[in-house]
């Protein structure tokens, strides 16, 4: 069985600022207590576009063990308050339950593990009439030039039952991100990625 990430980007309501800390606290105890849980990560976003947040933003990623395993503890911890308390807190941009593309296995602690390193999760599909041929197409022509850019950790392409398309990205500083973001913007590749694609959500994110 493959492991799954469970994918969280939530933005905190502003007027649950004060309480939000403790409740995502008390949540978080209970899911690491559930069977399946690998590792779990939070990270606080810093950037998205095209326009910047006007509130928190905090990316979970949860790698749990199989689908069966999330399954099962999701049906426990959606009726506890812990959940009902901090959902009750956040609006959510996305929330997906993926597994690699290629089937390969994937650990994101062995790929970021520096305070200011980077990680960019993007949520989007293929538009409608997009054929997987055009979108692996534009997919390697702009991903070929994001390895190039210095700083460039790694990039994991993850896929859901419902045809979502999940991006991981890894950077090894937030100045090579910002760099590598100018870079980026000019050229051709990107414009033609992003024409093919809607985009669910995007951010840029360190951990918390």
């Amino acid at each position: 069985m493959s492991h799954v990430y469970e994918i969280a980007i939530q933005a905190v309501k502003p007027d649950q600022t004060t309480s939000y800390p403790q409740a995502r606290a008390d949540f978080l105890r209970v899911l690491q207590e559930q069977p399946g849980v690998e590792r779990d990560w939070t990270f606080e976003s810093f950037f998205t576009m095209p326009e910047p947040d006007q509130t928190r933003v905090l990316v979970g990623l949860t790698r749990w063990r199989s689908a069966a395993d999330f399954a099962a503890a999701s049906g426990k911890l959606m009726p506890t308050a812990e959940a009902r308390a901090v959902f009750s807190k956040v609006d959510m941009r996305a929330f997906v339950q993926v597994r690699t593309a290629d089937g390969e296995p994937f650990h994101l602690e062995d790929e970021l593990q520096g305070p200011d390193q980077v990680l960019e999760v993007a949520v989007r599909r293929p538009k409608a009439g997009v054929s997987e041929e055009q979108f692996q197409a534009a997919r390697k022509g702009f991903f070929d030039r994001i390895a190039e850019q210095p700083g460039h950790l790694f990039d994991r392409e993850l896929v859901d039952d419902d045809g979502n398309r999940v991006v991981l990205i890894g950077w090894r500083s937030s100045e090579d991100f910002q760099s590598a973001l100018g870079a980026l913007q000019a050229c051709p590749e990107m414009g033609a990625f992003f024409g093919i694609l809607d985009v669910q959500a995007y951010q840029a994110a360190r951990m918390s």
